[in-house]
């Protein structure tokens, strides 16, 4: 049962079809993927079916004051509600390539397969359609067939829930860019543990506290603790903790001060402070315990090399070379001698580097003796090294034929790369024997050593290693260029860091963390405090003091940077399921971590929020390009409390406002509405005075839904046969900003992800874009006055909106007149470039870039463009001449990249006929030759 603010009180699950949860035209399959029994979803229980354990931990442990406590990455967050594996020893079960030739694996595969790659038990392949698993609605998610939760795991995480990390970034790097997610770099190396610097950041250097101790259940415990000053004119500090138990994650957090029982400014006991601050973040560790440690610089040592354990930047990789007709692994470890196609390669891949005498990384080879070869590849990619074992670079035994002195480096490799040559075998992981090898990137070469010399992929990685990115591409084809070269390196990366988080080498490495921790407990812990005679005093005194009654925290009335973290049931519209989540609200970021794995399944800044709707079925989220993410927040208090927070949260971090239900009728479908839309649903002219005006509809509002649809899943066609049949309409608008302009959640204005095109663009591409909505509306009341009572003519948005006055043949009629004026656009390149010059100031926007770039010369440049009053001196006339030349422009360019996109396809298919033509061709002179010998 919800309430009328979406917050779950308690569900009754009933039914099996998606409308129980949905509204009608919400754009979910009538059919839902979860046959649901009837049953009660408490507060502290998820929605998706669990397993006893998991049940349990859930039940146990979870933040007590999770709107105090602002988590600063995606690991605390999940560290904060025990979601994540927790190791419990090594077993004794094979791991890696032999799990396939175990005979007590159960598991046949995924049954994917192709010319590269065989399907294999206890693993998982990745071919190039592997879809992509979307928690909001959206064009991507409207139309999806009915999908089972098992075909789940081999699906990829969207690419900004793969690189969710830092929700409160403390190390002023800046990051930048307000572009949508479509519009990101798709090839990013997949974030580890970067909260591991939060120590080196917030407290090294600064006078901290350390409390060491050896819980029975729990095992050995570290807390650090610092007093930090955040605005000094209003008083305001917060603390800053990080907590380290034993086989749970870290937890990094910062408290308020306001929130504690002392009144702030007064000075406070070391030991009632750490007191207070545990139970408000972890009351499950017992504070009678904790020593504090001795001043010692090698405590801090210590425990800034256990915090930045996971972090790893240098790679060892095998190359395997697999000849025409060949497949297993002994075949390809007795090529004695490489080919030219494989040189080709590996030259491609990285620097032929001499061994005697190499200063870099040497992954294990012999820099002195040449006892491992005289030569191998290296390379540099992004501050990470990676040695390749290459075999036939590798010593060669002529009497071994396992060749183990080849199989001793490439066998202990995480990551193997298995290069085939035309001809070869499809690969399959059990033909190797080894507990290490867990993930295998097959590469096949076509057209070798010519100007049209392209690669195929395949991955086939252990069940036990979490799907990573980038994905790889449909048709998996690709040419010898730098973006290859990119995504393979980008790959074989986050191949291995993928491989860290599978259970074996995340046992292992929380079995060395527990030993150092509890190296640090028992040789670096400090006396006790009341030790001595103020112990044997309180004895005499009456025996132990009674312990002052807990005191609850107060709410705070600042914005934590960090995240808030609520409980709460998305609905997954990919899978058409419920999900239970954890939500992260940050000032900079959202995330959602699913229960009770702890993987990031969503992840956007928070300037990306357009607004907020509250219905009957929960709390709708919208972002980017008007996406929309459906929610409840779980009550325990049968109350709005949880919402009302979520929703006053959103208020603070996000620029977006509440949707609005605006309701408009018309006597006959020839009546105009009043106002022009754009295919985003974003108002771009109203008629004062008229149906839309009195309605309450502005200039710069924004439509994201129109009779319960959301306007992200309709094609502005759609929307244009919607408004033109009806005489009335339900619109659900968010409100212009403050100066008029419309919400948006990416700062491109024409984006091309708003027509399903996923393209990314440099920053020197996007300052050449047409000018912003905010220029157009400025210019808009240069060229209409505001005290004109009758209605602004929209020429300069005919050839993008749609006027709802009429029929839809004056709208066929000004797209013939487009048509017809378009050649006359082409000859405007001089004015083009002199309006971006003007009117659009480059803009810094990837997200990645860095200040040293921010700083160059050629940045300081670009922004010594015109300022803003020469800008606002430009006439009228010229004005509406520019904006109606740029609408003309756009358009061009727009068919200009569809062509460009066409003639790739167009290229890749004539690559695909010229193989296939090749190889009918090699099979007729090989026919013809065994026809000469008959």
């Amino acid at each position: 049962m919800f309430n009328r603010r979406g917050s779950v009180l308690a569900v009754v699950i009933a039914g099996n079809t998606a409308a129980d949860v949905l509204p009608p035209g919400a754009g979910v399959p009538s059919t839902s993927a979860v046959s649901s029994t009837s049953g009660v979803i408490s507060a502290d229980q998820p929605s998706s079916t669990n397993s006893d354990n998991d049940m349990e931990l859930f039940n146990e442990w979870k933040p007590p004051y999770p709107r105090l406590t602002a988590y600063q990455d995606c690991l605390s967050v999940a560290a904060g509600w025990g979601l994540g594996a927790h190791p419990n020893g090594l077993d004794d079960k094979p791991t890696g390539a032999s799990q396939a030739q175990s005979p007590s694996e159960d598991d046949s595969g995924d049954g994917k397969c192709n010319e590269l790659l065989a399907s294999c038990p206890a693993f998982r392949n990745e071919l190039g359609w592997e879809p992509t698993r979307r928690l909001a609605l959206s064009r991507h998610t409207f139309d999806m067939a009915h999908t089972d939760a098992h075909e789940c795991e081999t699906w990829m995480r969207e690419h900004s829930a793969s690189e969710a990390g830092i929700l409160e970034d403390v190390s002023n790097v800046y990051l930048g860019g307000r572009l949508c997610a479509a519009r990101q770099p798709k090839t990013v190396i997949e974030p580890q543990d970067i909260g591991s610097y939060y120590y080196r950041h917030c407290f090294i250097s600064k006078n901290h506290i350390e409390y060491l101790g050896m819980d029975d259940i729990l095992g050995p415990i570290s807390v650090s603790m610092v007093r930090e000053i955040v605005d000094r004119k209003e008083s305001y500090s917060i603390y800053r903790m990080i907590i380290r138990i034993s086989d749970q994650k870290t937890i990094r957090v910062a408290i308020p001060e306001e929130a504690l029982s002392t009144p702030e400014g007064t000075d406070r006991a070391t030991r009632p402070l750490m007191r207070e601050l545990l139970e408000i973040v972890c009351p499950k560790i017992s504070f009678g315990t904790l020593r504090p440690s001795i001043q010692s610089p090698r405590v801090e040592e210590l425990i800034m090399k256990i915090d930045e354990q996971p972090i790893y930047t240098r790679y060892k990789v095998g190359i395997m070379l697999c000849k025409n007709g060949q497949s297993t692994e002994e075949q390809m470890y007795n090529n004695e001698e490489s080919t030219p196609s494989f040189d080709e390669f590996l030259d491609f891949l990285g620097q032929k580097v001499t061994l005697k005498g190499f200063e870099q990384y040497k992954g294990g080879l012999d820099t002195r003796g040449d006892t491992t070869g005289t030569h191998s590849i290296y390379s540099e990619y992004q501050a990470h090294e990676i040695m390749f074992h290459v075999s036939t670079l590798l010593p060669f035994t002529p009497s071994n034929r396992q060749q183990l002195s080849r199989k001793r480096h490439i066998g202990n490799d995480m990551v193997t790369i298995v290069f085939q040559e035309p001809g070869a075998l499809p690969f399959s992981p059990i033909t190797v024997r080894s507990h290490f090898q867990h993930v295998f990137i097959i590469v096949r070469v076509h057209n070798e050593c010519s100007e049209n010399v392209t690669y195929s992929v395949a991955v086939s990685r252990s069940k036990d290693v979490p799907p990573f990115g980038p994905p790889v591409p449909k048709g998996a084809c690709f040419s010898k260029c730098a973006e290859f070269h990119d995504w393979l390196l980008t790959k074989i990366i986050n191949a291995e860091n993928a491989v860290h988080r599978s259970k074996k080498f995340a046992t292992m490495a929380a079995r060395t963390r527990r030993e150092a921790l509890r190296d640090l407990v028992e040789n670096y812990v400090g006396p006790h405090q009341n030790e001595g005679a103020s112990k044997i005093a309180s004895r005499f005194l009456g025996g132990s003091v009674k312990r002052k009654e807990r005191h609850n925290p107060k709410p705070t009335n600042h914005v934590l940077r960090g995240a808030l973290t609520w409980l709460v049931d998305v609905h997954d519209y990919s899978t058409n399921q419920r999900v239970s989540c954890v939500l992260g609200v940050a000032q900079d970021w959202i995330v959602l971590l699913e229960r009770p794995s702890g993987t990031v399944l969503f992840s956007t800044p928070t300037h990306s929020i357009i607004g907020w709707a509250n219905s009957d079925t929960g709390l709708k989220l919208y972002y980017d390009h008007g996406d929309q993410l459906l929610l409840r927040c779980y009550s325990e208090t049968c109350t709005d409390s949880e919402l009302n927070e979520l929703i006053r949260r959103l208020e603070n971090v996000t620029k977006g406002d509440e949707a609005k239900e605006v309701v408009l009728r018309r006597l006959k479908t020839t009546d105009n509405w009043g106002f022009h839309v754009q295919d985003e649903g974003v108002v771009t002219d109203v008629d004062m005075y008229q149906l839309a005006w009195k309605a309450g509809i502005r200039q710069g509002s924004r439509i994201v839904e129109m009779d319960s649809m959301p306007i992200s899943t309709l094609s502005f066609d759609k929307i244009c046969d919607q408004l033109a049949v009806s005489e009335c309409v339900r619109l659900l608008m968010i409100s212009p900003s403050s100066d008029g302009s419309p919400r948006r959640g990416c700062e491109d204005p024409n984006c091309p992800a708003v027509k399903g095109i996923e393209q990314m663009l440099t920053p020197d591409a996007f300052a050449k874009q047409p000018i912003t909505y905010h220029e157009m509306f400025r210019q808009k009341k240069l060229e209409y006055p505001t005290n004109s009572a009758s209605s602004s003519p929209a020429s300069s948005f005919d050839e993008r909106t749609f006027s709802f006055n009429a029929n839809k043949k004056s709208t066929e009629q000004r797209a013939n007149n487009i048509s017809n004026n378009r050649p006359n656009v082409l000859s405007s390149a001089s004015v083009h470039d002199n309006m971006c010059t003007l009117l659009n100031p480059p803009k810094c926007l990837n997200r990645a870039q860095s200040d040293e770039q921010l700083r160059s010369p050629l940045m300081d440049e670009l922004n010594r463009k015109a300022p803003l009053s020469a800008r606002e001196s430009t006439n009228e006339r010229e004005s509406s001449e520019l904006v109606r030349i740029q609408t003309h422009l756009e358009r061009t360019v727009q068919e200009k990249r569809a062509l460009e996109m066409l003639a790739q396809q167009l290229r890749k298919q004539l690559i695909q006929e010229r193989q296939a033509h090749d190889n009918t061709k090699r099979e007729m002179e090989r026919l013809k030759k065994l026809h000469e010998k008959k």
